[in-house]
């Protein structure tokens, strides 16, 4: 009750929910495929949008009911209320092309599958998966309250914002002098692709304490897979869309941080002004130099396909 409550029963989900219910209750099928089409050749807009954004949090919904399951933090299966719905909503013929054809979406089908199989998984909840999953959870409301890091992932979600989108962001991490000047511009002058690049720099950082919460659950591959599958879309998407650049743009993102006035800037900026004082010049640009070494290699990590595997294997596909 207490998820539900947080993620289904206010905000976008509810909303996503309500509207969906709509148009199935009210046997709009043309009028729901046409909100759900792929933004190719037809673009999506404005209110079209909003409400995908909205429906999408749905979904997302769903997917953590599932993770909370494989940690034991709720019964091993769907309540009857709860499967009922979610098999409304996530079996709709046009929900199920927009997640598995236009926008693939392993964990959506995943969700689905355990309810309409009546699978029932049995985990003791204990200190390690609970605490895990807590710390999931405020991970995941970082990404969301974090406007720099919902750009960002909207860019790799194909939306444009004006005129900026994703390969205005790699354009500019694959400048040192761009790269320079994203973080040296005022908030309110920056551009949405200096806000998108900002977005990168936080959304690694999520990655990092994903990594380190991955560690932390070892002995629990199916918890770990589905971790990672929640957020399996935009990983796919940076696969696709960045993995050629990583190199390059760490490398600037690297040469950036050891200017020690940037690199000071930074940090206050994405911890409320809480910099430290005391840093001398050799010690921010070895701090900074070792900082972007790390999270290179915990982005190259987590976005290893592997962490899908125990997930698959379960569902047998």
């Amino acid at each position: 009750m207490s998820i539900k409550a947080e993620f289904h029963d206010k905000g976008k989900a509810v909303r996503g929910f309500k509207n969906i219910m709509n148009f199935i209750d009210s046997s709009k099928e043309i009028e729901l495929k046409e909100l759900l089409r792929f933004h190719v050749p037809n673009e999506v807009y404005g209110q079209e949008l909003i409400e995908r954004f909205e429906i999408d949090a749905l979904l997302e919904y769903y997917n953590l009911l599932l993770v909370a399951i494989f940690a034991g933090y709720i019964p091993g299966k769907f309540d009857e209320v709860s499967s009922k719905e979610l098999l409304t909503i996530i079996k709709h013929p046009s929900v199920v092309t927009y997640y598995d054809k236009h926008y693939k979406y392993k964990m959506v089908s995943y969700t689905a599958d355990f309810v309409q199989k009546d699978r029932c998984f049995e985990l003791e909840g204990n200190s390690v998966t609970i605490s895990a999953f807590n710390e999931f959870i405020s991970l995941n409301r970082y990404l969301k309250r974090d406007k720099d890091v919902e750009l960002f992932l909207g860019m790799l979600d194909y939306v444009w914002y004006g005129d900026n989108k994703i390969s205005d962001v790699i354009k500019i991490l694959s400048s040192e002098e761009e790269i320079n000047m994203a973080f040296t511009t005022e908030p309110e002058k920056r551009t949405k692709a200096q806000r998108g690049v900002w977005g990168f720099l936080k959304y690694t950082i999520f990655l990092s304490q994903l990594k380190d919460l991955l560690h932390s659950i070892d002995g629990y591959p199916l918890l770990q897979s589905s971790f990672w599958m929640f957020h399996g879309y935009f990983f796919e998407r940076m696969n696709g869309e960045m993995k050629n650049i990583f190199q390059r743009a760490f490398e600037n993102l690297e040469e950036s941080f050891s200017n020690p006035l940037i690199f000071k800037n930074l940090i206050k900026e994405m911890y409320d002004g809480e910099a430290p004082e005391d840093f001398n010049e050799i010690q921010l640009i070895e701090f900074a130099a070792n900082a972007i070494r790390q999270s290179r290699q915990d982005v190259n990590y987590v976005l290893d396909t592997k962490w899908s595997d125990p997930l698959r294997d379960y569902f047998g596909y």
